[in-house]
């Protein structure tokens, strides 16, 4: 049985498990190890470097025990984004409950109006 290969800031971008065009892209943008990686700016745009290969090596280095700088930006931008949308959705909630309000009352007030059923 082999042991995992245990990973540090030194090794290299292979032990990371990314897809060939990422790690191409990495080199490209001057990274051979995870040390070159977590002092990368993924903020900026890096050729070959989309939304979802950036989500993938984010993962991935949480998973070797990394946390680069850009993945906590993204994580405190979500959180303040779900507190936005908890306002939004309170918001919501209480113009809703207000156009209830009112249907029930215009509801109420046409059936006062309503004349009698003249069939006998």
């Amino acid at each position: 049985m082999e042991l995992p290969i245990p990973i540090d800031a030194d090794s290299g971008l292979e032990q990371l498990g990314l897809p060939v065009r990422a790690r191409n892209a990495l080199r490209a943008a001057g990274c051979k190890t995870i040390a070159d990686v977590l002092r990368l700016d993924l903020d900026a745009p890096i050729r070959g470097l989309g939304r979802k290969a950036k989500e993938e090596l984010f993962e991935r280095l949480t998973d070797a025990g990394f946390a680069h700088p850009a993945d906590e930006h993204r994580a405190s931008e979500i959180g303040m984004l779900e507190q936005r949308l908890k306002r939004i959705e309170g918001r919501l909630d209480e113009a809703m409950g207000a156009i209830a309000k009112e249907l029930r009352a215009a509801r109420a007030r046409l059936s006062r109006m309503k004349l009698p059923d003249p069939r006998p």
